[in-house]
């Protein structure tokens, strides 16, 4: 004779369907679907019990939340700076165009792929592609922690992963030639960013205090502080972008000069209390110093160059000085060792570069014999 069933029960409607009921918290709960058959409403009652056990399983209305409601809700939760915010609720917008309206537990893998397969296929930049999705991706994950999935269908393998394109290596050669050729109240600003690969918002967010200028040879800037653009308020003195952003570097000394001649021929006006500014004495953004640095670039012929490469070399030299992966992600204020290793790759390859040289050196030193070569 079979055993009573100890979890759930189920019974037959009226359609002559069969539904599954069972307990769970004290209250009396349906599987929110019906069966043909006893036998696979059975079947269901076990695996639903199995699931509960392992944890698996969530309530049948937990997961009814719409998603738009919910990724609104995560997204106000995160503590981010204005800008971040700003960039988010953008990604955010590729996201609620698909799935604003649809519950979290009707959201499939082959939805998600459906969805992902479009953003590939549009205009966006599929590195723009990967961040949008990690951002669903999640967005699930933490639906799943509080208890409304049994499981995230956002799992695309490869989806998350950013390309990270090589970008051209400058020389101090043309360091120097960009320096020469922007005008004269950005020229400093030019210097600093390639010997100690401060990013734009912290080198425009500098005070004078901010710089230890009274020893050449140990000259040091700290970073503090970031100036940033925000949309509706304008320009904003904030927090670095991360806290591993907050730091001190040192100044090499051919630069220290240029720093100090700066500040001599163009003081900060209007009280604004930065080191450098606009031509008319405010806030440096980035949105008007971006045609000095086009014209400069221009003028020397490197139209590709991005203001950023100049911190990529920053970056490569002092992996090439011999400094560790951490010493590295200190200089540079990295949060994470991934983009620090860009920059021990680069100074391996110039190590590479440099092997390659010495090695054509002995090979034609080897070729010519030795003026003072003994004879027979």
């Amino acid at each position: 004779m079979a055993g009573k069933r100890s979890f759930g029960t189920i019974r037959k409607l009226k359609s002559g369907k069969y539904q599954v009921r069972y307990r769970r918290h004290g209250k009396q709960l349906s599987s929110g679907k019906t069966f043909a058959t006893k036998a696979d409403a059975s079947a269901h009652l076990s695996t639903l019990e199995t699931d509960i056990l392992r944890g698996r399983t969530v309530e049948s209305t937990a997961g009814r939340i719409r998603l738009g409601d919910y990724a609104r809700t995560w997204l106000e939760q995160r503590d981010l700076r204005p800008r971040t915010r700003e960039t988010y609720e953008s990604q955010l917008k590729w996201i609620l165009n698909r799935f604003e309206l649809a519950a979290l537990n009707e959201i499939t893998p082959g939805d998600v792929r459906a969805w992902h397969g479009d953003l590939v296929r549009s205009a966006l930049h599929p590195n723009s592609v990967s961040k949008v999705y990690r951002m669903l991706r999640s967005i699930l994950t933490t639906a799943v922690d509080d208890g409304l999935l049994a499981e995230n269908p956002a799992h695309i393998r490869g989806a998350a992963h950013e390309s990270i394109p090589e970008r051209p290596l400058l020389t101090w050669e043309q360091v120097a030639e960009l320096a020469d050729a922007i005008e004269p109240p950005f020229s400093a600003l030019v210097w600093l960013a390639a010997s100690t690969g401060l990013r734009f918002g912290e080198l425009t967010g500098l005070q004078p205090s901010d710089l230890d200028l009274s020893d050449p040879a140990a000259a040091t800037v700290r970073v503090q502080r970031a100036l940033s653009y925000e949309s509706g308020t304008g320009t904003v003195l904030g927090a670095p972008k991360t806290e591993s952003a907050y730091r001190t570097v040192s100044i090499p000394a051919p630069v220290v000069h240029r720093v100090v001649d700066h500040m001599r021929s163009f003081p900060s006006e209007h009280d604004v209390g930065l080191v450098f500014t606009s031509t008319r004495g405010t806030p440096l953004v980035n949105g008007y110093f971006a045609p000095f640095w086009r014209r400069a670039r221009e003028r020397v012929g490197l139209p590709d160059v991005r203001f950023h490469d100049l911190r990529h070399l920053a970056g490569t030299e002092a992996a090439s000085a011999g400094a560790s992966l951490r010493e590295v992600m200190a200089r540079m204020g990295h949060s994470s060792s991934l983009a620090s290793l860009r920059y021990l790759k680069a100074s391996e390859q110039r190590e590479t570069e440099i092997g390659d040289a010495i090695a054509r050196r002995i090979a034609a030193a080897a070729e010519t014999p030795a003026a003072n070569s003994p004879t027979s």
